[in-house]
């Protein structure tokens, strides 16, 4: 059997928002234990981001890292002060390698109840908060030539019963691939990549306790707590493995969205379906009709012959819409559509 080669993190440095619990403190004890000098940055707030700033939660799991060896420092800004964060890595390392962009709030409220003041609170820590961690440390990747970022979004990407924590992680994706546009741009070596974990995490179960607890108080009946057997299997620690291998020089992935959780991996992708061109290329400047579209609709519903426009094989995808229109031009009128 060939001896597999250990990723070692020896002489780099990370920052993982979020470190200090969860998701965020497995990702550091695992970068820690092979060999990567890691800032612990959390804030200390309970799930929804309320709350005093709490720094035993960080200092805690410096310690614990200490405790066996390892290097690591805290942090207690808020992710909205992406710049101090980045200042107290570069003052306590000297350099930045990695960020693992984990931090962020769920508040409880179902759309009915949700409120502009709780609205631009998610999005302040979940989104405009890696926007600001990302805007200070990009110099930096840009001036070393070398990065890895890795953004923890949440299924809930794909829309869920939580609007603005649903909507603050899609906008996640918009931004990974943004960055890595750049990165592509300038020839650099910085990889930019999307995680979506599957994990039992106290943010998860404290949502779950606060859910219950208002469905108890409309009289409503609770929902199922989550078995044992289902929470060991979705233990944080069944994640990092692909954090890890994210944040390695030696991988290769760009503007990828991976799926992790209970040993399960997996690599999500845009799709684009079958396309429809409702008019002929004689007649382009004539606007289509409703019924066209109702006629032909099982066509651009099709995916069977469709592709991905965002590929994140370092094209960064397959051709675009205005792409296919002009192409469109080249050929014979309904041809695409056969």
């Amino acid at each position: 059997m060939k001896q597999r080669d250990t990723l070692d993190f020896s002489g780099q440095v990370a920052i993982i928002t979020g470190a200090g619990r969860g998701l965020g403190r497995q990702h550091a004890h695992l970068l820690a234990s092979r060999g990567c000098k890691v800032l612990i940055n959390d804030f200390g707030a309970a799930y929804d981001g309320k709350g005093s700033v709490d720094e035993k939660v960080a200092d805690t799991v410096v310690r614990e890292i200490k405790a066996k060896g390892g290097e690591a420092t805290a942090n207690y800004d808020s992710v909205e002060e992406g710049e101090l964060i980045v200042t107290s890595a570069l003052e306590a390392y000297g350099r930045v390698d990695i960020v693992v962009n984990n931090a962020g709030i769920l508040t409880p409220e179902v759309w009915s109840e949700l409120t502009l003041e709780s609205w631009q609170r998610t999005i302040n820590v979940n989104l405009t908060g890696v926007f600001c961690v990302m805007k200070a440390l990009w110099p930096i990747f840009v001036d070393q030539k070398y990065g890895r970022s890795i953004m923890t979004c949440s299924p809930a990407m794909h829309g869920a019963g939580v609007a603005a924590y649903a909507a603050s992680k899609a906008g996640l994706i918009g931004l990974a691939n943004s960055l890595q546009f750049e990165a592509l741009k300038l020839k650099l070596d910085i990889k930019s990549n999307v995680l979506v974990p599957q994990a039992v995490t106290r943010m998860t179960q404290d949502f779950a306790a606060s859910v219950n607890q208002r469905r108890e108080e409309q009289g409503k009946a609770k929902a199922p707590d989550a078995t044992k057997e289902l929470m060991d299997r979705l233990s944080p620690d069944k994640v990092s493995a692909i954090v890890a291998w994210l944040a390695h020089p030696s991988c290769k992935a760009e503007a990828n969205i991976f799926e992790a959780g209970g040993g399960y991996f997996a690599r999500l992708n845009w799709a684009r379906s079958r396309p429809l061109f409702a008019v002929d290329k004689e007649d382009l400047y004539r606007a289509p009709i409703p019924e066209e579209i109702t006629e032909c609709q099982e066509i651009f519903c099709d995916f069977e012959k469709g592709d991905m426009p965002i590929s994140g094989d370092g094209t960064m995808g397959g051709p675009s819409a205005f792409e296919r229109i002009l192409a469109h031009l080249k050929s014979d009128s309904r041809s695409s559509n056969k």
